[in-house]
């Protein structure tokens, strides 16, 4: 059965719609499931965001309630009446509207000086465990209102000896829950594992039941399963959205926990939020579904008119044609393949990206195409035309036109071949203007002439690293370090970083900082830096900064990256100069006294046994006074020197006065070492000076602190070691004395014969 070309139509008309039909469903399907998608997305950052604040706003009570604790543990009795002062005082304050005190056993005293026991309460024996609780205030009730209970443990000398706790009025953390829900569509609900409603917005889901799982089963039985589904969320710590039902309705209850606490943040909101949002879409994506069916019925007609016209004229479809070139675009010009490509036909567009009329063109290039074009570019042009058709019917040049005014266009000329036998070959062509993305095209390349300038003429080493290839590569010979090899004008490497850091280029101690930086830019950061040692062609290890920005594709995915290495030696060099210098005493060489205290406590962990002694060099002044402070400087700078043979490099000695020094002696095996290093400091320090006649000597007082006996910080070993100098110094000084317990501070003894257990030399 042969089909008419009415009826042909008509099939293709009805199959057009059902497509479009079932492309509208399919459409309307996936639009709504998107919608949910993004809904969900959406209700879950904002209520996150929500629970976040919450969960500080009861940081905030907790940080409060925290400094209430310590002034509470500083007290040797915490259920006193100063202390129930104290309270009411901080009540007053505003951060709590009652607060209340409790000892170990229970024993609590209120604000308003109110005894009661809360020794059987859960927050009581939570917080004892060192906990921080919050809790709904009705399970101990000593405030009127609806309110929640902050509880704390007080510490004193590091063991919990009470607790504290305040009551805060919900109005404060209702704010929390007040933020719009969807719109302003739904509202909020704190609840406890339980389901129990601990806060609600001022909107508020149900007025009377107090449970959001018997709320949910008194609006509808059905929800049983949803409710299911809620416990199984809270259970898993997790967040979540559920469906739930009231008589009329479909609500969405989205959940999440509030961090610190055993509560979640519920926020509830109609699906008639989101279902207005698919039709509101729906309707304006119906709009050009009916204009493209409309489209295609016109179509249609129109299919059917040219088929009743089948005899129309020439003339008119000539006329229809240019009407259509003249809206395409670029422009259409058809011209003969001879010498002088002599126009036959152009386009309205044409006219325009030229500037010329008709007349014009015949007038003034007597219709020659050729002459059109920018008189150095013609017969470069003519030679690139020939040579394509002699292996092909297509053309594609580009060259530039001579407009009225006097500027030049570049244009894109695309172009076919149509000869039939007996006639003139001729040209139809597309000409599209490209002035525009020539001169971006010179302008990037001006750019990497200039960047390629720059790498040449940099100190640096610059580089480029591709993420996707995990190749890094360089167009100079800068990545000679790294052992790079040669590709074209390039020096790549492969397998980047994991090459490099597998050989012996890196560093040891720097492997992790240099994995880093590359990890970091490869996951997406914006940038990354370090520093670190690299073996140059010597195999030393010199010092690098590094720093990498990364290149990211019109999907925010990191797919490059520049960086730049830079030798920075000299300045790590004259750093660590400056540092040295800034540690140590100008006359002596030895540390001073800042640098000497944090070596000191650098060096005091562990239980390894240390002593420290502080040596006073006793008639100094005598030597300043009688022999001149240069003098003095001399034999400072021997005493220094004395010290520095008399230990080992391990150990910290340095100047911490005019005329006191300091000493750390690390890794002791016994206590028989702290005596035969006091005996040679004694023994060094003794020395006997002639002027005029007149002997001057000098010699030293050690006190000694032993660690970790004595104390575990500096500031107490340091008190000890100075109380028994005191000590030294008031039994007649030079001599050295060991603190025991005996010995009391700023040299109060309460038995002065005990003090020596060693002879002491003279």
């Amino acid at each position: 059965m042969k089909i008419g070309p009415k009826l042909r139509t008509v099939l293709i008309l009805m199959i057009s719609c059902s497509v479009l039909t079932t492309s509208f469903t399919v459409f309307s399907f996936w639009l709504k499931k998107d919608i949910r998608t993004d809904m969900d997305q959406e209700i879950k950052e904002r209520e996150q965001q929500n629970a976040t604040a919450l969960a500080g706003k009861f940081d905030g009570q907790f940080s409060v309630l925290t400094s209430l604790a310590a002034f509470a543990g500083s007290r040797e009795v915490l259920n006193d009446q100063s202390a129930a002062e104290a309270l009411s005082s901080f009540a007053k304050s505003g951060a709590f509207v009652r607060t209340a005190v409790a000892d170990r056993n229970g024993d609590c005293t209120l604000d308003s000086g109110e005894k009661s026991n809360i020794a059987e309460y859960d927050f009581f024996k939570k917080s004892l465990n060192g906990k921080n609780v919050v809790c709904d205030s009705c399970s101990f009730t000593f405030y009127g209102k609806k309110s929640l209970l902050f509880s704390v443990p007080i510490y004193r000398n590091r063991s919990i000896t009470g607790v504290i706790m305040g009551i805060s009025d919900i109005g404060s953390m209702r704010s929390a829950l007040n933020s719009p829900v969807y719109g302003g569509a739904g509202f909020r609900l704190l609840i406890d594992r339980n389901g129990s409603v601990i806060l609600q917005s001022d909107t508020p889901f149900n007025n009377t039941d107090e449970n959001l799982f018997s709320s949910l089963l008194s609006m509808n039985q059905a929800n049983r399963d949803s409710i299911d589904r809620i416990r199984g969320i809270i259970n898993r710590s997790e967040n979540g959205t559920v469906e739930c039902r009231d008589k009329t309705s479909l609500r969405y209850l989205y959940f999440t926990p509030v961090a610190g606490t055993d509560w979640y943040l519920a926020a509830v909101f109609p699906a008639d939020a989101m279902l207005l949002k698919f039709r509101h879409i729906l309707l304006l994506c119906g709009i050009p579904v009916l204009g493209t069916a409309a489209t295609f019925l016109l179509l249609g007609v129109y299919a059917v008119i040219l088929l009743r016209r089948k005899n129309s004229d020439v003339k008119k479809g000539i006329q229809e044609l240019k009407a259509l070139t003249a809206n395409i675009p670029g422009c259409v010009q058809h011209c003969k393949y001879d010498s002088t490509l002599t126009i036959v036909y152009c386009s309205v567009g044409f006219l325009q990206l030229t500037g010329y009329t008709l007349e014009e063109i015949e007038r003034q290039f007597r219709g020659q195409f050729i002459r059109m074009i920018y008189e150095p570019d013609r017969e470069g042009i003519r030679r690139s035309i020939d040579a394509q058709l002699q292996t092909g019917r297509v053309i594609d040049v580009q060259y530039r036109l001579l407009r009225k005014d006097g500027s030049l266009i570049w244009v894109l000329d695309k172009g076919q071949l149509m000869a039939e036998s007996g006639t003139e070959p001729e040209l139809y062509c597309l000409l599209t203007d490209i002035t525009d993305q020539r001169a971006v095209i010179q302008e990037l390349e001006i750019s990497n002439e200039r960047y390629q300038i720059v790498l040449d003429q940099s100190d640096s080493m610059i580089f480029e690293y591709d993420i996707l290839n995990s190749t890094i590569s360089n167009s100079t010979s800068s990545l000679y370090m790294f052992g790079s090899s040669q590709t074209g004008s390039r020096n790549v490497i492969a397998n980047f970083p994991e090459s490099i850091l597998k050989s012996d280029i890196i560093h040891p101690d720097d492997l992790s900082i240099f994995r880093s930086m590359f990890v970091s830019v490869s996951s997406g950061a914006h940038s990354a830096e370090g520093e670190c040692r690299l073996k140059d062609q010597n195999g030393s290890y010199l010092w690098y900064s590094i720093k990498i920005t990364t290149i990211f594709n019109e999907n925010g995915e990191p797919v490059r990256a520049i960086g730049r290495i830079s030798d920075i030696t000299c300045q790590k060099e004259a750093t660590q100069k400056l540092v040295q210098s800034a540690q140590r005493d100008g006359l002596t060489g030895l540390l001073n006294k800042s640098a000497t205290k944090a070596y000191i406590e650098q060096a005091l962990v562990g239980s390894e046994l240390c002593a420290l002694y502080i040596i006073d060099i006793d008639h100094f002044k005598d030597i300043n006074d009688n022999l001149g402070h240069m003098f003095g400087d001399a034999v400072l700078a021997e005493i220094g020197n004395k010290l520095k043979k008399l230990f080992r490099t391990s150990d910290v000695v340095g100047r911490v006065g005019g005329d006191e020094f300091m000493v750390l002696l690390k890794s002791l095996n016994n206590l028989s070492l702290i005596v035969d290093k006091a005996t040679a400091i004694h023994q060094s320090l003794q020395q006997t000076f002639v002027n005029s006649s007149k002997n001057y000597s000098v010699s030293g007082s050690i006190g000694i602190a032993v660690y970790p006996k004595d104390g575990m910080t500096y500031a107490d070993l340091y008190k000890k070691a100075d109380a028994a100098l005191y000590e030294a110094k008031r039994c007649g000084r030079s001599q050295f004395v060991i603190f025991d317990s005996s010995l009391q501070m700023l040299g109060d003894l309460n038995d002065p014969s005990g003090l020596f257990d060693f002879p002491i030399p003279r």
